[in-house]
């Protein structure tokens, strides 16, 4: 789980599809789930995990189950002087 931390419990509060783009783990072009995480009321409580414990969203491809849609897994940012 990306963003998450180590050994405390998650819930999915809100999931949003996303229409069909490049992936490039599969290839081709596969539809996506944005996924909403994030600690329950009771974990936080139990464990005190207040403002480091915070909801993130997550990407995963129909196809692979990855997010590669920037590339083969890492994070591509377009500049100048990539033309």
């Amino acid at each position: 789980m990306s963003g998450a931390i180590c050994g405390v419990p998650l819930e999915t509060v809100a999931t949003e599809r996303e229409d069909p783009r490049w992936c490039f783990g599969c290839r081709k072009r596969h539809g996506g789930t944005w996924t909403c995480r994030r600690p329950s009321f009771d974990t936080l409580m139990e464990t005190g995990a207040w403002g480091w414990a915070e909801p993130f969203w997550e990407y995963r491809c129909d196809g692979c189950g990855d997010d590669r849609r920037a590339g083969f897994g890492g994070e591509y940012v377009w500049s100048e002087d990539d033309q």
